[in-house]
């Protein structure tokens, strides 16, 4: 609030100035219509705000403050996932799901999975886990053997 009032505080006595300085004629004339005019745009806005014309909007936002959410989301997804697989196949599993912001969306973009290799039918699991994620709508899945001890 204290930038906006020193905003329009400036500017109304940056036009007061110009309008005593510029001599008098037409040049006075549009020079002091435009100065009006920035004044009042300056003026109004607050209210432009109100509408989000010329506010931030989420394309505009801090690609940080995306790529925290981004992360949170993809921790998340990766719990569930992992305990979804432990429900499903009854196995320990270590998943990565990669959660994107695209076209105003978080999307899940990747899945890693990583099963134990100590299972003799690891490989035929690897591949139902694979049919199994790409049913549920999972795009870009490895899934991959690994030791857990």
């Amino acid at each position: 609030m204290t930038e906006y009032l020193l905003s329009a505080a400036g500017v109304i006595f940056l036009s007061v100035i110009i309008s005593l300085i510029i001599p008098e004629g037409k040049l006075n004339k549009s020079i002091t219509f435009i100065m009006r005019l920035i004044c009042i745009l300056v003026l109004i806005q607050p209210i432009t705000g109100i509408f989000k014309i010329g506010g931030e909007s989420a394309a505009g936002g801090s690609l940080a403050d995306y790529t925290y959410v981004s992360m949170i989301y993809s921790e998340h997804q990766s719990e569930q996932l992992e305990l979804l697989l432990k429900k499903e196949y009854n196995i320990e599993t270590l998943c990565d799901v990669k959660v994107e912001f695209i076209d105003g969306e978080f999307k899940p973009t990747a899945v890693e999975v990583g099963i134990s290799e100590s299972n003799s039918e690891s490989l035929i699991l690897k591949e139902k886990i694979e049919n199994y994620l790409a049913e549920l709508g999972y795009k870009n899945v490895n899934v991959f053997l690994i030791n857990f001890n």
